[in-house]
């Protein structure tokens, strides 16, 4: 083919594939509804309300409310409340999202090539670790560790500005920082870090003060200093009362929901484990078979060989998940993400001693690969999800690994081909087909794309695209809470309505110790109202579509708080009773 018709097709196929992610990912702004994207908002809710870090809020994940109550903040002070707040926290997050990746396009194309970037910013750009946007703990690990990293480059890439800007470690150390608040298990991979900037500093003569390079000594300040600032300012919150302090943090850390030794939750991770594997059967087959082929035109050395059949199982596993996600109507196959960490591992390995993209290849490694697996294996150990569904902690892994392959840019044609195929496969395969060809709903299920869909009109998911049930709920609860403005609420139900507290336009109040989980199923919920007496409910919701045994949760309501008012409201498949409260029955309290 004519070069100026390539260059033009190539063209043609970058614009097309950018319009498919934008457009898949316009679609998330506006469908679906999530469990988990409620608890991320009413968590930064509580924060604006004026609940202080641990004082009032038990919740395990509490410290993601960092990122997300500055964003309700500032949509209230724009708008008077909280009606639509969620598709404007979507919406700042896809703009946030669309910088990273033309930020991670700028910083690797030098290293990668264009094309191997492009692929890498448009893979970053269409991954959310749950599928929806907002950014809960999960998200905002995955994105302040890219951000970081991103930094982080800019300073030790090889190139005329390598070791300039000593700022850019420290910013990614405040990025760092906040990864490690969203999601705390994943301060694991601090140390690598810190060990990875003193060797590459050591190994490319970055300058020293005393025996530790600079950057290692910014990174290692920068977290000093935003540890000591929170640190500080939750103190404030509990009156630098640190012995309560310090019992309200292990309290939180014993949520009875993560109350597990290390060799329960193996045998549960073991027990898991023969599903996955059987998942991958037919992926593996399929590679083998290419790898055969492969191998009988090629002929390479045994360990090459070995990392081929690696990176052509991720491919075909890719596809797998894409395929399987459509047949089953389902998001959680994140199988792919584990493959291509391994295999990105291999590739490390196998061109630890490569000259080309020598320096960029052990940023990657150092500052990128180990230290994700690090606060994967971590992870693994405390969350409570099954085994697959824990890969897309390794995501960011697998992103460096996908770029040590890319490094590589064989001098051949057919093999820059064969590795930009690999990589277009792993990145846009499975969240491309997934986000065009499914909408989310509450319990990471979801329904076809053609399925139809109810706009939310009121509350604080105005705007949004759900399935009748999540927006009937919506709407029940604008009408249930609407005349409760400025009251404290508690959800009796198992699983919470988050977006429930930020109902009458954000003039609510949370009055429950935790707002992820059911209230039945906390041992701590009495406790809560002794050491918190000030959160005693006035308003108390029950769910007549109650998926958990609530009969006995609900009989010690009835028999301890004196109840003066009761109506059940309805809308469409939702039902709600209201409870209206005056404090405890008689002298219970």
């Amino acid at each position: 083919m004519d070069p100026k018709r390539k260059t033009a097709a190539r063209y043609a196929l970058a614009a097309a594939l950018a319009l498919a992610a934008a457009a898949a990912m316009l679609r998330t702004l506006y469908t679906g509804l999530e469990i988990d994207e409620e608890y991320a908002l009413s968590l930064g809710y509580r924060l604006v309300s004026g609940d202080r870090l641990f004082a009032q809020m038990w919740e395990p994940h509490q410290l993601s409310a960092l990122t997300t109550a500055p964003l309700i903040a500032l949509f209230r002070a724009l708008t008077g409340g909280t009606t639509g707040v969620l598709l404007f926290v979507r919406g700042v997050m896809l703009a946030a999202k669309a910088g990273l990746g033309v930020w991670c396009y700028r910083s690797l194309r030098g290293a990668l090539g264009r094309p191997a970037a492009y692929l890498a910013a448009l893979g970053v750009f269409l991954f959310t670790p749950k599928w929806f946007l907002a950014p809960d703990y999960t998200s905002q690990q995955f994105h302040y560790t890219l951000a970081a990293f991103l930094c982080w480059y800019g300073y030790y890439a090889p190139g005329a500005r390598q070791y300039r800007g000593l700022w850019r470690v420290a910013a990614g150390a405040v990025c760092a920082c906040l990864s490690f608040l969203a999601y705390p298990q994943s301060v694991a991979a601090a140390p690598v870090l810190w060990l990875g900037m003193i060797l590459l500093g050591r190994r490319g003569g970055e300058a020293r003060v005393g025996p530790l390079p600079r950057g290692a000594l910014a990174f290692a300040g920068g977290c000093a200093v935003c540890g000591g600032a929170f640190l500080l300012w939750v103190c404030a919150g509990m009156g630098f009362d640190l012995p309560a302090l310090a019992a309200r943090i292990g309290l939180v850390l014993h949520d009875p929901q993560y109350d597990f030794t290390a060799a329960q939750r193996l045998a549960v991770l073991a027990g898991q484990a023969l599903t996955a594997a059987k998942f991958a059967f037919w992926p593996l087959l399929a590679a083998l078979a290419l790898w055969a082929v492969w191998l009988w035109r090629r002929r390479p050395e045994a360990p090459r060989a070995v990392e081929a059949l690696l990176w052509l199982f991720t491919t075909c596993l890719s596809v797998r998940c894409a395929q399987y996600a459509l047949a089953d109507v389902g998001l959680d196959f994140r199988h792919l993400y584990l493959a291509a960490a391994v295999a990105g591992g291999c590739t490390f390995w196998l061109d630890r001693r490569c000259a080309q993209g020598g320096t960029a290849r052990a940023v990657l490694f150092w500052l990128g690969w180990l230290p994700g697996l690090a606060a994967y294996l971590m992870i693994l150990r405390s969350t409570l999800i099954g085994l697959s569904t824990t890969f897309m902690y390794l995501f960011w892994p697998a992103v460096c690994g996908a770029a040590a392959l890319a490094l590589r840019r064989p001098a051949a044609s057919r093999g820059r081909g064969l590795a930009l195929a690999v990589l277009g496969v792993f990145f846009l395969a499975a969240p491309l087909t997934m986000r065009l060809g499914l909408v989310q709903r509450t319990g990471w299920r979801a329904v076809p794309a053609g399925t139809a869909l109810t706009r939310i009109e009121t509350g604080p998911a105005k705007g949004i695209w759900a399935d009748e049930t999540a927006a009937d709920m919506q709407q029940c609860l604008y009408e249930a809470l609407a005349p409760y403005a400025g009251q404290k609420v508690l959800q009796a139900v198992g699983e919470q309505h988050g977006l429930g507290f930020l109902m009458a336009d954000g003039t609510l109040e949370v009055a429950q110790a935790s707002v992820i989980s059911g209230t039945d199923s906390d041992p701590r919920f009495e406790q809560y109202y002794t050491d918190v007496p000030d959160k005693l409910p006035d308003v108390i919701l029950y769910d007549d579509a109650e998926v958990r045994d609530m009969a006995a949760f609900h009989a010690w309501i009835e028999e301890h708080f004196a109840i003066t008012g009761r109506c059940t409201v309805t809308h469409g498949t939702a039902s709600l009773q209201v409870l209206v409260v005056d404090g405890w029955a008689g002298d219970a309290g």
